[in-house]
């Protein structure tokens, strides 16, 4: 009698594991995308990566640090652990998502979907190591092969302390280059930098009280008419992190709205 209730248990859990199984391996529910909204700083969120797509966001932010030849992910130097390498916070997360979503981040998207790497150490020294992480995954990626421009899933690109010359040196590839306001007008090739950031406070004197200077304001939109322009998308960083400004932005055209409060952002986009 034993031994039968242990079988019919046996049975139970191994039913049970492949129920959880197939549920994990679901793709996601029908859930609209913002190709607008920006998750700043999103490893230090409780879900790295997962917080921002069951939001519907589509641009991510991971600072990476080269110790010891292994990539990890933090704002401040980190203690080495396993449990924060890009590859296990990021790669392999979205490998297996794009698989689940038949080679779309997200199910219902239409575009690629942005990561965005900050490089904290040295950019040349980082590149053969990132190239190392991310060849097993290559087929995620967005690339530029024989000059010819090839849609993937994700769209990767590089921000901070950047290989800025050897990207803008290679022809090919599928690691791209975040821009700066005086990139614009320097006929930059579009593939090899999709994307122009710079600080909002280092051009923009407004913080949101009263009506916003209308010099300010054209120079900002002439910004991004130039972005545009060029086929670029727009980023202000270090701008105030506020549902007023997220809203500003949106309107004005700026196509990555960063944001630390996921909810906040969400519900303006929402609005």
């Amino acid at each position: 009698m034993k031994r039968i209730l242990s079988l019919a248990v046996c049975f139970w859990m191994l039913g049970w594991g492949l129920a959880v199984a197939r549920t994990l391996q679901q793709p996601e529910k029908n859930k609209k995308v913002y190709y607008n909204a920006f998750s700043h700083n999103d490893y230090e969120h409780e879900r790295p990566l997962f917080d921002a797509l069951d939001l519907g966001f589509n641009c991510v932010e991971a600072d990476l640090w080269l110790i010891d030849g292994e990539l990890y992910v933090s704002h401040d130097k980190p203690e080495i652990s396993s449990d924060i390498t890009f590859e296990k916070l990021y790669l392999r997360p979205l490998a297996e998502r794009v698989e689940a979503n038949k080679g779309k981040v997200h199910r219902k998207g239409k575009k690629p979907f942005f990561l965005m790497i900050d490089c904290k150490s040295n950019g040349e020294e980082m590149l053969p190591i990132l190239k190392k992480k991310l060849e097993p995954y290559r087929q995620l990626f967005c690339s530029v092969e024989n000059g010819k421009y090839k849609k993937g899933a994700v769209l990767l690109f590089l921000s901070g302390d950047n290989p800025r010359q050897t990207i803008l040196s290679s022809e090919d590839g599928y690691i791209f280059l975040d821009g700066r306001i005086k990139d614009l007008g320097k006929n930059i090739d579009s593939r090899l930098m999709p994307v122009i950031s710079d600080s909002y406070p280092s051009y923009m004197t407004w913080k949101g009280e009263g009506e916003i200077p209308e010099a300010e304001l054209e120079k900002m939109r002439g910004y991004i008419r130039q972005a545009h322009k060029e086929g670029k998308l727009f980023r202000w960083y270090s701008a105030p992190d506020t549902p007023q400004f997220k809203r500003f932005f949106l309107e004005e055209g700026v196509d990555l709205v960063g944001a630390d409060d996921l909810q906040s952002m969400h519900k303006v986009l929402q609005e």
